[in-house]
């Protein structure tokens, strides 16, 4: 299951959350649970609903996935990644009433995670397969992470912050570009989850940047499970 689900990856995923959630001073513990929450059951049932919508090239190039394999079926990926993904939407409808902002911020941020369920769908299902909107995509709802978080913790997002988020996006969409050829090279594949796994040092230098140390220190603290959790997975 933890292989369908991709979770070694989950941690840059959450340092999104937090960097963003300490960039942008907020000061709800609640509210970060939930965004943390929303976010990354987001991320997990994208990755599920990846595996679903590959199934076919899997069973040729990954014949050892857990869909090909046959240790989950179809249905039951399917049914788990739309679980995931809607339950992480409907939470993350919930942040922006307990957040305390305007209106304003309020409809932009359910605009925003609106967009972010439609691209993850769409991704999937059809868009990855092109060469250039894919990553585009990809890129975008890392995008959207952050840009989420901000809109539920910050009264004024800042164009720095915005700006900041866009490079993170951009980073992303180069990672997924690259990853292209994984498949047919093992190093490329270790340099693209190395690659990937440097976006906490990322964040936690953009806290640092922004708002101090503490908040930077409770970032990088993630990085060890990644190399933790990319262990476990390369043994299962």
């Amino acid at each position: 299951m933890l292989q369908l689900l991709r979770i070694s990856a989950l941690p840059t995923l959450l340092s999104n959350v937090l960097a963003a959630y300490f960039i942008g001073s907020g000061n709800d513990l609640f509210l970060l649970l939930l965004l943390l929450i929303s976010m990354s059951s987001i991320y997990l049932g994208g990755m599920v609903l990846n595996d679903y919508f590959d199934s076919e090239i899997d069973s040729i190039e990954r014949p050892e996935r857990p869909i090909p394999s046959g240790k989950i079926s179809l249905q039951t990926a399917f049914a788990l990644g739309m679980s995931l993904l809607s339950f992480g939407v409907v939470i993350g409808f919930i942040c922006p009433f307990i957040s305390g902002g305007s209106n304003f911020e309020k409809q932009v941020a359910i605009v925003l995670i609106t967009v972010l369920f439609c691209c993850v769908i769409s991704y999937n299902a059809f868009l990855k397969r092109m060469s250039l909107i894919g990553p585009v995509i990809m890129g975008t709802c890392r995008i959207l992470c952050y840009l989420f978080v901000f809109f539920n913790v910050e009264r004024n997002v800042l164009i720095s912050h915005t700006i900041f988020s866009v490079c993170a996006g951009i980073y992303i969409m180069c990672l997924t570009m690259l990853s292209r050829f994984e498949s047919n090279s093992p190093r490329i594949q270790k340099n693209v989850s190395l690659a990937l796994s440097l976006l906490i040092p990322i964040d936690a230098v953009a806290c640092l940047f922004f708002v101090g140390i503490i908040p930077a220190l409770l970032v990088i603290a993630l990085y060890p499970s990644v190399i933790l959790l990319r262990r476990y997975a390369a043994m299962t």
